[in-house]
């Protein structure tokens, strides 16, 4: 496994063992369905097999990552559990005594666990009054629970942000003071904007990253936790929270029927995956030790091109052809200008 520092290492198709005439093909599948994506980052044993970046992106350019999010959050309270700030098997109300006389009964079972597998029994998501509350911590423990614990899906923002106030209470830090040390100076990553509310860290949303940011993390997660020679999470914490843990067949979108773990998205084709509103992805494949990273402000499904170019790529692997990748990279930013330009214009 190659570890980068700033920028990833270059390998080619051919040192990679993967198909460049289907990767090829998926260029050409962008430009016809006009999509509009911001950047690509594929990234094999740790060394980068292509980017590609629209027009006003580039590699260090950060942008909302919306849910995402949520993702870094669940390694934050790996990384707590790994310290023995907590237990996701702790009662969440012992971290906020001062909620116990108020709180309805409900939550008086409801565990880190829970929130960490989208299971709090709510069918309202905190996030909706966000802007209307002066203590969104209180307001969480008055939302009724309908379903029993740990039996039904709910998405809801506000249990992420609810994980990020117990890092809060167990560090003294905002979530993001207090990844900064072990996460975000481990993987090089200069210190992103994360939105807060009341001096917390939204944890469900409001990070702003990079492709590459992105791209260290999920190395960090197929390499179980471990970055050069430090263990930043446990692996065991790695792999219970990116197994499934909650089934999730109601959701309206097709490919989020798979499962959920602790804060990630279990894939059809394998594996999982860290995923935010608009097609920002973080997609892990094990098997061909691949980290994929999509960040676009898009409706239509990007999961496609993992599996209907790039694993097939992976999977062919390597034959000799004349396929100049480098001219598809550079005829995709030719092709944005026009993609971004309404973007910009239609997003003021």
């Amino acid at each position: 496994m190659v570890f980068p520092h700033q920028e990833f290492e270059k390998a080619s198709c051919r040192d990679a063992n993967i198909e460049k005439g289907l990767l090829a093909d998926m260029f050409v599948h962008i430009e016809k369905e006009n999509w509009n994506i911001h950047s690509m980052l594929l990234v094999k044993d740790g060394t980068k097999i292509f980017d590609a970046y629209a027009d006003q992106f580039e590699p260090h350019h950060r942008e909302e990552v919306y849910s995402i999010s949520k993702s870094f959050t669940s390694i934050a309270i790996g990384i707590c559990q790994d310290r023995g700030l907590l237990s996701i098997q702790d009662n969440i109300l012992d971290y906020f005594p001062e909620q116990k006389k108020s709180a309805l009964p409900e939550y008086q079972n409801m565990t880190i666990q829970h929130l960490l597998m989208m299971a709090s029994g709510q069918e309202r998501d905190l996030a909706q009054s966000f802007d209307d509350t002066e203590d969104p911590i209180a307001a969480f423990f008055q939302i009724p629970v309908i379903h029993p614990l740990g039996e039904v899906f709910f998405y809801n923002n506000g249990c992420t942000f609810m994980l990020s106030a117990i890092v809060s209470k167990v560090t003294g830090l905002s979530l993001n003071d207090f990844l900064e040390v072990p996460l975000w100076n481990v993987l090089e990553i200069k210190k992103p904007v994360w939105d807060e509310i009341k001096g917390i860290s939204v944890g469900a949303f409001g990070l702003k990253a990079s492709t590459i940011d992105l791209a260290k993390f999920g190395l960090l997660l197929l390499n179980e936790g471990r970055w050069k020679e430090t263990q930043v999470v446990s692996k065991e914490y790695v792999k219970e929270a990116t197994s499934k843990h909650i089934e999730t067949t109601g959701n309206g979108n097709p490919r989020d029927v798979y499962g959920y773990g602790y804060q990630f998205w279990m894939n059809d084709f394998g594996d999982y995956r860290a995923a935010g509103w608009l097609k920002q992805y973080i997609v892990i494949n094990k098997e061909y030790q691949v980290v994929f990273v999509t960040q676009a402000y898009e409706e239509h499904e990007l999961l496609n091109l993992f599996d209907g170019y790039i694993l097939p790529a992976l999977q062919k692997g390597w034959l000799y052809d004349n396929v100049s990748l480098r001219d598809y990279i550079r005829s995709f930013h030719a092709h944005s200008i026009p993609i971004i330009a309404h973007e910009k214009a239609t997003r003021k």
